[in-house]
């Protein structure tokens, strides 16, 4: 009799237990999908359309913002898509590119994820703001890396538009408007965030009045993000090599190049550390330019106006080497 009373109690335990247990699973359940259905997910694809993207979205209800893997040296056109990447965008509502052939995966991700909405920064803005065309695209796919197919331009386009402040201006209204229309609930915050973030901008933002003394002026650029500062400032580019990890470079273009900075007077060559300091020395030694180092944004440290101390770092040190 005991031992009935003692089974008893056990099997009663086990049922409790497997009810409990059951409920709770079915509960968490069910909250991880109402959580799931509630949050929106956006992905950003580099650091630039990510800084643009947390500024509009600030503190936007059910709203998270995740960026992209990011290459950790070369450029990202030739960046490729991690398993990491692939699992993030599965889960995304809604992916926000620069664009511009800027990322040479995109093509990659509409196959995959056909539905995923894709907000595209370039095309937002290609037709208002001043995108740079490069006249001699096609003459520089041919020293590009060996091949026929320009991985640099959109139909000769300069995608580096980020650089220009008035086009970043651009991309972050498209973001902004992009994204009301995906979630209407939120449409007034983003409108209100880009508003205040772009006044932040115009108000903080200080190219160290450069806009006067390079305007007219003759430069130089060894990356073609660059094109974008010159253009901010008003300065007339003479001579372009865009540098990067697989770029093979002849003597030609070199002397070319030289040549091109000892005609015109060139005061100053905006470059890429990593890529351009060989070529920067070389410029310094045959040439009276100043070749001055700049970031181009690709990489960051994520924090909200990281954007605005990047372009005035980039601006004081073209203004302290005139």
């Amino acid at each position: 009799m005991k031992k009935s009373k003692y089974l008893f109690v056990l099997l009663l335990l086990i049922s409790i237990s497997v009810v409990l247990l059951g409920g709770t699973f079915f509960y968490v359940k069910l909250n991880n999908k109402q959580s799931d259905d509630s949050e929106l997910l956006v992905m950003t694809s580099c650091n630039p359309v990510y800084l643009a993207t947390i500024n509009v979205v600030g503190d936007a209800d059910g709203v998270t913002v995740q960026n992209l893997s990011q290459p950790t040296t070369g450029c990202l056109h030739d960046y490729t898509l991690t398993t990491e990447d692939m699992k993030n965008l599965s889960k995304a509502d809604v992916l926000i590119v620069n664009g511009g052939g800027m990322e040479g995966y995109l093509e990659d991700v509409v196959e995959a994820y056909p539905n995923l909405p894709i907000i595209d920064t370039f095309e937002a803005v290609e037709e208002d703001y001043p995108v740079i065309i490069e006249e001699e695209a096609e003459e520089e796919e041919d020293h590009s890396h060996g091949t026929s197919e320009e991985h640099h331009h959109d139909e000769g386009a300069n995608s580096h538009i980020w650089m220009s402040e008035e086009i970043y201006a651009g991309q972050v209204q498209a973001i902004a408007d992009g994204l009301a229309a995906l979630d209407s609930s939120n449409a007034s915050v983003y409108a209100s965030n880009a508003d205040t973030f772009i006044s932040v901008m115009d108000s903080q933002i200080d190219n160290q009045g450069l806009d006067e003394t390079l305007s007219g002026a003759n430069v130089a650029v060894l990356h073609e993000a660059f094109a974008y500062t010159a253009q901010s400032l008003g300065a007339n580019i003479v001579a372009t090599m865009d540098l990067d990890e697989e770029r093979q470079v002849s003597a030609g273009e070199v002397s070319d190049f030289i040549n091109a900075i000892n005609e015109n007077n060139v005061q100053v060559v905006f470059a890429e550390y990593d890529y351009g300091h060989a070529m920067g020395e070389l410029i310094t030694e045959q040439t009276d330019a100043k070749v001055v180092y700049l970031e181009t944004l690709v990489h960051g440290d994520y924090s909200g106006l990281d954007y605005i101390t990047v372009l005035n770092k980039n601006y004081a040190v073209i203004k302290n080497s005139l």
